[in-house]
């Protein structure tokens, strides 16, 4: 079995801690240039973008707080 390089509790960590962050923010969190990468490692956790700036921010559902009309 193979012993992932990019652990995915890096990036769980990045979000907790700053609860917004950007794709590069991320990137720098798991220690890779690669935008598929982090893509690959969003998938194993629950998270939202932005919808507005073309979905340039991240964030744990958990974490991501919502008012009555869902913003």
């Amino acid at each position: 079995m193979r012993i992932s390089s990019y652990p995915v509790l890096n990036l769980v960590k990045t979000l907790q801690q700053r609860k917004i962050a950007t794709m590069e923010e991320l990137k720098k969190a798991l220690g890779t240039q690669v935008d598929m990468t982090v893509f690959r490692k969003l998938k194993e956790i629950e998270y939202c973008t932005s919808y507005s700036h073309r979905g340039k921010f991240y964030a744990l559902k958990a974490v991501a707080e919502f008012d009555t009309q869902g913003l």
